[in-house]
């Protein structure tokens, strides 16, 4: 099984408040049709496959905030320490989404090796609380407590994409610094 990344984001939009999402790659496309919040990070210009580790970074410094990551397989792939260093520092306040393509989306969809497997993967490198979640139905009830209950959590969440993806428009990087900074009510 699997779930329409749309139908995933807009689930997620309906749940979330005071949350900051930091989206990466093919994310930060479709993560705007369904959400305007001033605490959306859009992080594809500065990192490919690194979103879950400014993540952390903001989860550290803002203990007091949730901070949830949308992240791809291709992506985590490109940066596997990133979740050694979620394993070793943890925060509570940390939720990766890891959406589960099988393939790197961004750059062509190349497939993924075929035995990968993301829950082991998280969990050998010492992350504690990880799932798999297979439909959007399971999601929806999940959703709720992923947001409140102490983590890092990590999710692997098996998507396809059936909507062209909008085209790549990423500009004014500094503007998007400061909107997250005037968001978190830092300016």
């Amino acid at each position: 099984m699997s779930i329409e990344r749309l139908d995933l984001f807009h689930a997620l939009a309906a749940s979330r408040t005071e949350e900051i999402v930091v989206t990466t790659m093919t994310a930060t496309l479709q993560w705007p049709l369904v959400s305007s919040h001033p605490l959306d990070f859009d992080f594809l210009a500065f990192g490919m496959g690194h979103a879950a580790d400014f993540g952390l970074g903001l989860a550290l410094a803002r203990p007091e905030r949730k901070v949830i990551v949308l992240k791809g397989d291709g992506g985590l792939l490109m940066s596997l320490g990133s979740l050694v260093t979620m394993g070793r520092y943890g925060p509570p306040n940390l939720l990766v989404l890891l959406l589960e393509n099988r393939s790197y989306e961004m750059t062509g969809g190349q497939p993924l090796a075929p035995k990968v497997d993301f829950v082991t993967l998280a969990r050998g490198a010492g992350v504690d609380k990880v799932e798999r979640i297979d439909d959007l139905t399971a999601f929806e009830i999940e959703l709720p407590r992923l947001l409140t209950e102490p983590g890092p959590h990590f999710v692997v969440l098996p998507v396809t994409n059936s909507e062209p993806l909008p085209p790549v428009a990423h500009t004014d990087h500094a503007e998007r610094v400061a909107d997250l900074r005037r968001g978190l009510g830092l300016e």
